[in-house]
């Protein structure tokens, strides 16, 4: 409990108040049946304006839910819509919770109503004095994802319905830190690393080389990639050619998801077994390393609950960077020195060093951000639909 006090004022008269003086109030105060919004005291849920009643010894008539809310809000209780108003929470925003609890980020809000707006995004957090509003969506395997057939599959168009539905939320909310929350929950051919996530916001994966105009020849060796047409973040000329930045109020898109750390760590020391011996492991010794990583870090089934950031290159209101910088977390945004290319900004301790011992490398994404008045025509041979 919290000795701190606030200082607010209320009906025109100024007070001072701290969160164990609520709590011990409210030790012995049976909740009264809940309206449409509760405050967590103790454990118990009541009605927001009782508690504050209850603690001032002031008539429920003399103020409002909304006083009562912000008051109790300020000194970090839980505040929300009631459970006969409320949805069931989906697994994704289960999850959200989960990461930001578990990360010490516990002033958060779910669903809270926003004044000017009847939006309402899944979670508003207040982090360093401001305030970060969260939408949280989820990818669901349907009946029809396992249906046999053949065709052509857009690898983007999944994620970028989901930056659609973003941006009708967050439509009302340019003043303020939004950004869109994505979780897959097993659905097949959907792609959330962060090269696909940036070719949803910015444009398809393409690859870009110079061509000799007098013979017509390209010069593969200064192949490089980039982002062509398509992307959400920008509006586009009839030619499919990027005009404009557009969804600036979305500050990034987080991918939330169980990273395979287990896994990853046992193939690390499957991969040093076998050059200790020169040779490829049998059947019978591999079963034998899986038999003795179970309940180790190497236990294929371990995995790391994480969130990897992508940022709006083009986001009014930058998402902090002091957030979501956990061991297993990853963020990208525009390399700050050359301005000409997407990169990686932060990577946990933890993840580099499993990338240390895979002896993996990092590449960026090349592709200049231009001034979004400009057209880009870049000479670019695109990939097939479905391939990287």
């Amino acid at each position: 409990m919290s000795n701190k006090e606030i200082s607010f004022i209320l009906g025109g008269k100024r007070y001072e108040l701290s969160r164990k003086r609520v709590e011990e109030a409210l030790k012995d105060i049976v909740p009264r049946p809940l309206d449409k919004y509760y405050v967590n005291v103790n454990g118990r849920d009541y009605p927001p304006k009782q508690v504050l009643s209850v603690v001032l010894r002031k008539p429920l008539v003399t103020f409002t839910t909304m006083d009562a809310q912000r008051v109790l809000h300020s000194l970090g209780f839980e505040v929300g819509l009631a459970a006969q108003e409320r949805k069931p929470k989906t697994e994704s925003e289960t999850l959200f919770e989960a990461y930001l609890n578990a990360s010490g980020l516990i002033n958060y809000v779910f669903e809270k109503a926003i004044e000017g707006t009847s939006a309402r995004p899944d979670y508003a957090l207040w982090f360093q004095g401001r305030e970060i509003l969260f939408e949280v969506k989820e990818f669901h395997a349907t009946p029809e994802d396992f249906r046999w057939g053949g065709g052509a599959y857009d690898p983007y168009g999944p994620i970028r319905e989901k930056i659609e539905a973003g941006r009708k939320k967050f439509k009302d909310l340019r003043g303020r830190c939004c950004a869109l929350v994505l979780y897959n929950r097993e659905k097949p051919l959907v792609d959330l690393s962060w090269q696909f996530i940036y070719a949803a916001m910015l444009g398809n994966l393409a690859y870009s080389f110079p061509v000799d105009l007098r013979t017509g020849k390209g010069d593969v060796d200064e192949m490089s990639q980039v982002f062509a047409a398509g992307g959400k973040m920008h509006r586009h000329d009839q030619e499919g050619h990027a005009i404009a930045a557009q969804n600036t109020t979305m500050s990034a898109v987080l991918v939330l998801q169980h990273l395979s750390v287990g896994k990853r760590r046992f193939d690390i020391e499957t991969r040093h077994r076998q050059q200790e011996l020169g040779r490829e492991l049998s059947l019978e010794e591999l079963l034998d390393m899986v038999d003795r990583a179970r309940g180790t870090d190497r236990d294929a089934s371990l995995t790391q609950l994480r969130v990897v950031v992508c940022e709006n290159p083009y986001a009014r209101i930058l998402l902090p960077r002091e957030l979501f910088r956990g061991p297993y977390d990853e963020r990208y945004g525009l390399d700050e020195t050359t301005h000409d290319r997407i990169t990686r900004l932060y990577a946990g301790e933890q993840i580099e060093q499993l990338e240390s011992q895979e002896g993996s490398e990092h590449s960026p994404i090349h592709r200049i951000i231009e001034d979004s008045r400009t057209k880009r025509k870049p000479a670019t041979k695109q990939e097939p639909a479905g391939q990287v």
